[in-house]
C-alpha cells in the first residue's frame, strides 16, 4: 500500500512538472546564429503608488501578472481593471503572486493619482503595484513585454494592448492573455497555479 502511494505521489509530481514545462518561455530573441536567447524582465527607475522604487528585490521569487494602462482610459482599461481585481482577489492570500500595472501616461498619472486609483481597487498595495517612470523608460520596458503604445490623434486615448502578461519567478514571460475574453482570464488563473508549483 505504501509503495502504491509513493508511485501515485511520484506521478502527481511529474504531472505538475510537466505542466510547468508546457508553458513556453516567450521572452526570447533570435541571435545572429539563429538561436534563441531567453531574457528576463528588468526594472529600472520605476516607482510605485507609494513612491517606492521597484527593484529586483521587489519582484524576487514572485509570479508576476503585468499590464499597461492609464487612469484616464475611456476604453479597454476599465474592463481590464475589473478582470485584474478578480485575479488579485483569487490569489489575495498567496504572497508569491504580485500584480504590476504600468501607466503609459506618466504626465497625468502622478504618484498621487496612482495612489488614489490603487485605493479604489480595495486590493492591498503589497499585492498590486501601480508603477510609473518616464515615457522613454516605459516604452523600453514595454518592448521587453513585446508590446508598445502611442497616443491617438485627438489625445483622448492611447493605442495600447488589452493583453496581460504572466512572468514566472525568474521574470521570464510564460504567457499572454486577452483581458477582454473571459476564457483567456480563466486560462491565466490556471497558468498562475501551474507556475506556483515551481516555487512551492
Amino acid at each position: 500500500m505504501k509503495q502504491l502511494l509513493f508511485v501515485l505521489l511520484a506521478i502527481v509530481l511529474m504531472g505538475c512538472q510537466s505542466n510547468v514545462e508546457e508553458l513556453p518561455i516567450l521572452s526570447y530573441k533570435i541571435n545572429s546564429e539563429g538561436e534563441k536567447e531567453t531574457y528576463s524582465i528588468k526594472y529600472s527607475n520605476f516607482k510605485d503608488q507609494d513612491g517606492l522604487h521597484v527593484s529586483a528585490e521587489t519582484i524576487q521569487n514572485k509570479i508576476i501578472v503585468a499590464n499597461f494602462f492609464f487612469t484616464r482610459c475611456p476604453s479597454i482599461c476599465p474592463p481590464m481593471r475589473t478582470e485584474l481585481i478578480k485575479v488579485a482577489e483569487e490569489f489575495i492570500t498567496n504572497d508569491a503572486v504580485l500584480l504590476i500595472s504600468h501607466t503609459i501616461d506618466p504626465k497625468n498619472d502622478t504618484i498621487e493619482v496612482l495612489k488614489n486609483y490603487s485605493e479604489a481597487t480595495a486590493i492591498p498595495n503589497h499585492k498590486w503595484l501601480f508603477v510609473t517612470s518616464s515615457e522613454e523608460n516605459t516604452k523600453h520596458l514595454a518592448a521587453q513585454f513585446m508590446t508598445n503604445f502611442k497616443p491617438n490623434e485627438d489625445g483622448t486615448d492611447f493605442y495600447h494592448s488589452s493583453y496581460i502578461a504572466l512572468l514566472d519567478h525568474n521574470q521570464n514571460i510564460r504567457g499572454f492573455y486577452n483581458s477582454l475574453i473571459p476564457e483567456e482570464v480563466t486560462r491565466l488563473k490556471k497558468d498562475i497555479k501551474t507556475l506556483l508549483t515551481s516555487i512551492n
